[in-house]
């Protein structure tokens, strides 16, 4: 009888502590190697692997007078919140209509560094008539760009180059999540099937702004 006992705990350790190795390897905090990567290809990539991301979770939008800003950018809840205010706030994002015929949208981010985005422009065009999914979707695929997600899919949904079918799909509703657990500057590397390729430009106190641009 106590050898059965101890042969029945010590399977049980072995069990355990195969569990914890399972999911501390395929988790690696909180998502899966599939959705680190997908968070490396469409964020951290641009930050030599540190997350790029608002500070607060909370953030302070200005709607330019566009009619639709409000519902369209409240898909995004969940992992953030949003503020509305009656400014172009310096620390917050800024919709504003543009008459370039060059695109339907565009996202000017701006971020320190540390990895802390701090500041977005966006610009709607008047005319969408061109523009698959009208201005509903073109909102929405802006402000998915001006939240952190950047560069495109390929797969007809809302993050495509022109918004397409306006489904957010669950791997970018994932990205998002993921990107809003931890703080921004995260490194996600040791979550990655590859070493990062090292450029220099992170750096975890850093203050120099690196702007981009998104369509």
């Amino acid at each position: 009888m106590r050898s059965f006992i101890k042969i029945g705990f010590f399977l049980y350790l072995v069990l355990f502590l195969s569990s914890c190795s399972l999911n501390n390897s395929s988790s690696g905090g909180g998502g899966s190697s599939a959705d680190y990567q997908f968070l490396y290809d469409h964020n951290a990539q641009n930050l030599d692997g540190y997350t790029i991301r608002w500070d607060s979770t909370i953030i302070k939008v200005h709607a330019g007078g566009i009619e639709g800003v409000e519902s369209a950018i409240n898909r995004w809840v969940g992992p953030v919140n949003f503020n509305f205010v009656n400014a172009p706030p310096p620390d917050g994002i800024s919709f504003s209509f543009t008459n370039s015929s060059s695109y339907c949208g565009s996202t000017t981010y701006y971020y320190y560094n540390s990895g802390r985005l701090y500041r977005a422009v966006i610009r709607i065009n008047y005319d969408q008539s061109r523009c698959r999914g009208g201005l509903e979707n073109t909102l929405t695929h802006e402000m998915g760009h001006a939240l952190g997600f950047f560069g495109h899919t390929t797969d007809g949904t809302l993050m495509d180059p022109d918004g397409g079918n306006g489904e957010i799909t669950r791997q970018v509703r994932n990205f998002m999540n993921l990107l809003y657990a931890s703080p921004y500057g995260t490194d996600i590397s040791p979550y990655l099937s590859f070493r990062k390729r090292i450029t220099g430009r992170y750096q975890p106190n850093g203050t120099q702004t690196i702007v981009g641009v998104e369509y």
